[in-house]
């Protein structure tokens, strides 16, 4: 399942993508206003409308935590919910030519861009 850049389920698995591999799961956070940085300018408000979406189906997790005189809010990856948006973070993955990640959440599957179809290809010439 590839995403179209620009959705809701695109931009869903851009944040979990971002979050997971920066290793922010459990107790490193990052601050909610960075996750937007990387994804494409003309689609950038989805991203807000992502990180509400995932914190209301309990897979990142945000906090108010102090950055020098002030607060901002800051995300975090609940570690016993990614599980359950590896689709949507292999989607993502699948969409921006990266490799999916297994179910152990630790090796990844091989990436096949077409290389073995022209390896399998006769030579007719």
């Amino acid at each position: 399942m590839v995403f179209k850049v620009g959705s809701l389920q695109h931009a869903k698995g851009f944040v979990i993508n971002k979050l997971f591999e920066d290793h922010r799961i459990g107790g490193k956070h990052i601050p909610v206003h960075l996750l937007k940085h990387g994804y494409p300018l003309q689609h950038r408000g989805m991203i807000s409308s992502a990180v509400s979406e995932l914190k209301t189906e309990g897979i990142i997790l945000i906090q108010p935590k102090r950055t020098g005189r002030s607060t901002s809010d800051h995300a975090v990856l609940v570690w016993n919910k990614l599980p359950g948006a590896r689709g949507l973070l292999n989607g993502y993955r699948e969409a921006a030519d990266l490799q999916r990640v297994k179910k152990d959440l630790k090796t990844f599957l091989p990436l096949d861009s077409g290389l073995t179809q022209l390896k399998n290809r006769k030579c007719t010439y």
